[in-house]
Order: structure tokens, then C-alpha cells, then sequence
């Protein structure tokens, strides 16, 4: 500064203006406002990847079918035990799942020799303890019941079809292997093969999703009642707006979803009576061993991830027709179409629908 020049104008010339009040609170506006915005972006993307996860897993568990077929020129029962074909699994319980015998073709024969082998009776409190197998789990389903009850057991996301029928595991009990068909690809003590899938691979669903429940309120339960005999009765326990069993209307059991070695169809099994992302309800008492409508469920939005016959996977949108819900279910060893759409359609092996798939 010259000494002539005056101190007012050295003073403007050097003044650094701030943010405002305003100002500031405008830019938190907008920051805020980008956040609000990208954040369902993220979210979606990584449900994407969750997804792409899951679908993953399914293709992996067809790639260990097709080979279990290839060795033994027949699928896996969903239940089995003493009596089965292969001799391996001799002198073990009546109710293990296909998921113990598809063991080795998932990279776990060392788990499936310290499991199942000949003489050995597997603890069934305590067989499925800490062995969380990341093969058989959809990231999408992170939480779930962690109850004590059923925090030791062997959790799971993936169930076998049993078509669009009632078809539980027959017996009753866990002392004596009964067989039982299926209009499906899965049945208690039936082992099929390509052959018997008529109505195409590619048609033909062979496993699907299920929730775990984290309360007892949560659509991974199940209703129990005498009194349910149709699908619409079933929805009826069931606020969809809510997405929870309406109360009083569940049976206080959180155990599907919690012992991927349990062959019975509660815990092993789903069946193509009430579209995806519906309630499931069994009959009578809370017996593991009773057959019921056991409904395909996941976490991802609008539907669930299903594979299929022929080793392929496809997403289910939850608003696939699913024909008549007033129908009664079909028996497990009857023919015919199948009285609930396209949903069933692709449930049935063997029924002679013909549809699209979108």
C-alpha cells in the first residue's frame, strides 16, 4: 500500500466474505436431498448383488443334482433314511433330507462322512449344530430366529417341490420309512428321474426359497389349524398389508428354516398351492411330520428365485397366477391339471399343462 492511498480502500480490498446462515443451510438442504436420492440406488444395488448371490447358490445345488443323477440315474429323495436305496445312509433315521445325500457333490463329503455312514445314528438334536453352510444361505435373508431354541441348529434358505398336493412325509413317525409319491420332483422315499419328468426339465420346478422367521408373527411361519383346507382359508391367517399372521392365527413353532438335514416336508420341502410370498399353513397339530401348504418365500422385492429342472434359474414374480385358491389341494398321487395356474403348472412333473413362461 502507497503511503497515499487510503486505509479504507486496503481494508475492502482484503475482507473475505463467508458463508451465511442461509447459505449454509441451503447446501445441508441439497447434500441432504442427494443423499435421500442415491440411497435407494445403493440399496437396490446391493440387493442386486444379494440376488445374483442367491441365484448363484440355486444354479449350484442343479449342478449338484444333475451329478447326483448322473451317479445314481435318479434324483434324491426329499426324505429318506433306513431302507433307502444307497446303502450309505443304512441304519440312520427315517427323516433325513436330499440335501444330506447331495452332501458330496457340493464339496462336502469330509461333513457328509461324519454325518451319515453305515451304523451310525445321527444325534438329531444336535447333528446340524454349527454347520451353517454358506451353499444352502440367501444373503437377502440375513436375520432370522435367534432364539436359543434354534440358534445351534443348521440354517437354511433352499426346500425341495413337491408339486401342487398335501405331500408330508408318510408314516407319521421316524421309525419306519413309508413311501410316498409326489406330483412333483420331490417325495418322501420316491426317487425319480429324467423320465418321469413329462412335462419337460425346463417346466418343471425342482427347488425354490423359503424365509426364516424371526418372530412368530413373521410370514416364515406357519399357521395350524384343523379348519385349513384351501388356500384362501391359509390367507386368511395372513395381513398382507402388514405382512404378518394375524394374531392368534400362527402356530408358535419358528423351526422351518433351521434344520437343513430334516427330510420332512415342513422343514424340507415347499409346494406350488399358494403363489410365492404367501402364508403357509399345516394341518392339525404342530407335528413335523404333517403335511401342510408350504409356501416358496424370500426377502427379495416382489417375488422369489426358483430352479428349475434342467438346472436353470428363474425369478417368480409373487403375482403369477395361481388359479382357483378355493380349490381343494389335489392328492399327492392323482393326475390331472392343476387346479392353481401357471404357479402350479410349473410345480407338477407330469400333468400335461402347457405355458409360457415370461
Amino acid at each position: 500500500m502507497s503511503s497515499t492511498e487510503p486505509l479504507s480502500s486496503f481494508v475492502k480490498r482484503s475482507a473475505r466474505r463467508g458463508f451465511t446462515l442461509v447459505e449454509l443451510l441451503v447446501v445441508i438442504a441439497i447434500i441432504g436431498v442427494l443423499i435421500a436420492l442415491l440411497l435407494p440406488a445403493v440399496q437396490q444395488a446391493r440387493e442386486a448383488a444379494r440376488r445374483m448371490q442367491c441365484s448363484n447358490n440355486l444354479k449350484q445345488l442343479g449342478l449338484a443334482l444333475h451329478n447326483y443323477h448322473d451317479t445314481y440315474n435318479y434324483f434324491p429323495s426329499r426324505n429318506m433314511g433306513t431302507g433307502a436305496p444307497l446303502n450309505t445312509i443304512g441304519g440312520q433315521r427315517t427323516r433325513l433330507s436330499g440335501i444330506m445325500s447331495m452332501l458330496p457333490f457340493i464339496e462336502q463329503q469330509a461333513l457328509y462322512n461324519k454325518l451319515v455312514r453305515p451304523g451310525n445314528i445321527v444325534p438329531w438334536n444336535g447333528a446340524f449344530a454349527n454347520y451353517a453352510l454358506p451353499a444352502l444361505l440367501c444373503p437377502s435373508d440375513a436375520g432370522g430366529q435367534t432364539s436359543p431354541a434354534h440358534s445351534t441348529f443348521g440354517i437354511y434358505n433352499y426346500v425341495f417341490c413337491g408339486g401342487d398336493s398335501l405331500n408330508g412325509t408318510a408314516g407319521g413317525s421316524e421309525s419306519t420309512p413309508v413311501s410316498r409319491p409326489s406330483r412333483g420332483m420331490f417325495g418322501s422315499y420316491k426317487w425319480y428321474n429324467f423320465r418321469d419328468i413329462t412335462d419337460g426339465t425346463s417346466n418343471t420346478i425342482a427347488m425354490s426359497e423359503l424365509v426364516r422367521p424371526n418372530s412368530t408373527s413373521h410370514i416364515g411361519m406357519l399357521a395350524g389349524s384343523t379348519g385349513i383346507t384351501t388356500p384362501s382359508a391359509c390367507k386368511a391367517t395372513y395381513n398382507y398389508a402388514t405382512r404378518q399372521y394375524i394374531s392368534g392365527g400362527w402356530a408358535n413353532d419358528t423351526s422351518r428354516g433351521y434344520r437343513w438335514g430334516d427330510g420332512a416336508e415342513y422343514f424340507a420341502g415347499f409346494n406350488t398351492i399358494l403363489p410365492p410370498n404367501s402364508p403357509s399353513c399345516f394341518n392339525g397339530g404342530g407335528s413335523h411330520w404333517t403335511s401342510g401348504m408350504y409356501s416358496a418365500g424370500s426377502l427379495h422385492p416382489g417375488g422369489v428365485l426358483t430352479l428349475m429342472g434342467d438346472g436353470s434359474t428363474h425369478f417368480v414374480a409373487e403375482t403369477i397366477n395361481a388359479g382357483n385358491q378355493s380349490a381343494t389341494p389335489p392328492s399327492y398321487n392323482g393326475a390331472g391339471y392343476s387346479p392353481y395356474g401357471v404357479w402350479g403348472a410349473m410345480g407338477t412333473k407330469s400333468s400335461g399343462e402347457v405355458y409360457q413362461q415370461q
